[in-house]
């Protein structure tokens, strides 16, 4: 199959030209889609904007996007996205240990959970990525590029 053919019928719009800081060149042959790069198995993957604004420890910012996708197992370390009453948590899974499963909340709004059996909490997932937008200064002069 024509390769150009196939990249219509993959994607909604062109991919982007895909550069590395060592190695600025002209040529636009690499591109990078980043939906192949953040996203693993798309049926089981959301998007959540963060409006928290206590998760600057975890290098989390509000309005910051996370990429969370359904997992069928945690791992120590994970940021787990808990739904609770129509709102969505983030708790990090910190221990499992005789037999109870505790998770400290990201949250100064939120208690940390402990508790036998995970199946007990709505879990929507785990996050993979942070799409984090760098915002401009404010209060800065601007210049022409």
């Amino acid at each position: 199959m024509n390769y150009a053919i196939q990249a219509q019928n993959d994607f909604s719009y062109q991919p982007m030209p895909f550069f590395e800081d060592h190695a600025m060149t002209t040529n636009y042959s690499r591109k990078l889609d980043l939906n192949l790069y953040c996203i693993k198995r798309p049926q089981q993957t959301c998007f959540i904007r963060v409006t928290n604004p206590d998760m600057l420890a975890w290098g989390i910012e509000q309005g910051d996007m996370l990429v969370v996708e359904k997992s069928e197992s945690l791992t120590v370390g994970d940021l787990v996205v808990i739904e609770n009453r129509n709102k969505m948590d983030i708790y990090e899974f910190v221990a499992h240990n005789n037999g109870e499963f505790v998770l400290f909340s990201l949250s100064a709004k939120a208690a940390n959970i402990k508790t036998h059996n995970l199946t007990d909490l709505n879990i929507v997932g785990v996050v993979t990525n942070t799409i984090h937008q760098v915002k401009p200064r404010r209060d800065t002069m601007k210049f022409v590029a």
